[in-house]
């Protein structure tokens, strides 16, 4: 009798583990995200190619992007790490735009913050053919 409390406990690991595993996301960055409390999530199923960070801007009410563009997804960084300790508003602004760019972001709009979180838009600028 005492054998079937580790065979329920491996049977119940395998069905977690199991159900993260159906993410398209790679393991590894789903660790990432979870650690640095960090969430990226595509609003399409178009695929863009990752850019570089420092590229990516933040669009404000009184600065906003002067060409077409698509909303991709949404990025959201905690104000605090794994531990509880507080980050600064640069470091969070820094990781949001790594998020916005791993997914091909060009731009971050509608940014919103409270005292936990900063959340914003993803856009990717439209080519227009003429």
């Amino acid at each position: 009798m005492k054998t079937s409390h580790p065979l329920l406990l491996t049977i119940a690991v395998v069905f977690l583990l199991g159900g993260c595993s159906t993410t398209n996301q790679s393991t590894p960055r789903v660790a990432s995200n979870f650690i640095n409390r960090q969430q990226v999530t595509p609003a399409t199923n178009d695929i863009y190619p990752s850019k570089n960070p420092q590229t990516v801007a933040v669009y404000t009410d009184t600065h906003k992007p002067h060409a077409a563009y698509r909303v991709i997804g949404t990025a959201s960084v905690s104000k605090y790490n794994l531990l509880g300790m507080k980050r600064q508003d640069a470091t969070v602004q820094e990781m949001m735009k790594n998020l916005a760019a791993s997914i091909g972001g060009d731009g971050l709009i509608d940014v919103k913050t409270n005292d936990e979180s900063m959340q914003a838009r993803v856009i990717a600028f439209q080519k227009i053919l003429i």
